[in-house]
């Protein structure tokens, strides 16, 4: 395993790459600022530019560094136009293993870009880094999100009951995984 860090990826139509902090506008205007958004995740509210900072910790000076090589955090924009729809970010609980969560911008669901923009991060942190799974759970009133996962080709693993907490309510969480292809 060799962590590289939040290292640039491209697909057909997208750039995965660091966030830099005139993206701040962008995010929260093409994603962040919708409900239907942040209602699946533990954030709070974001009503305004100002709140990205102060209430979810973001776009702050330590979030906007790069400077850990286990941290990943990629702004997912469009190839053609560079515009940020979204976030794609992996947390390490462990040397084995990176737990996937993402975010996109309600104007970008249902044309497959998540699924490019999740593929990649995959491939990356299996073929790239080296670790021996990927993790990624959603709330089972969320089946959008599971979808994104099942087309990424992971596995369903477990269902647990009344798991998973956010900004919406408690849910059963809904976890998956992938693995290094054989």
């Amino acid at each position: 395993m060799e962590h590289k860090g939040t290292v640039t990826l491209e697909t057909d139509r997208l750039i995965l790459r660091r966030f830099r902090a005139d993206d701040l506008e962008q995010i929260y205007h093409n994603c962040w600022k919708h409900h239907d958004v942040w209602k699946w995740t533990n954030y709070k509210p974001m009503n305004c530019l100002a709140d990205v900072m102060e209430n979810a910790n973001m776009f702050t000076p330590n979030w906007l560094s790069y400077e850990r090589k286990d941290r990943y955090s990629w702004a997912i924009t469009l190839k053609d136009s560079g515009e940020v729809i979204g976030r794609m970010f992996g947390m390490r609980p462990n040397d084995h293993q990176v737990e996937l969560a993402y975010e996109l911008g309600p104007a970008y669901w249902n044309r497959g870009l998540m699924t490019e923009a999740a593929r990649a991060a995959i491939d990356y942190f299996l073929q790239e880094v080296g670790l021996e799974r990927v993790y990624a759970y959603h709330a089972d009133q969320n089946p959008a999100s599971g979808r994104v996962m099942q087309k990424c080709g992971m596995i369903l693993d477990s269902i647990e009951p009344l798991g998973c907490r956010c900004n919406n309510g408690i849910f059963d969480k809904v976890n998956y995984f992938a693995y290094p292809k054989k």
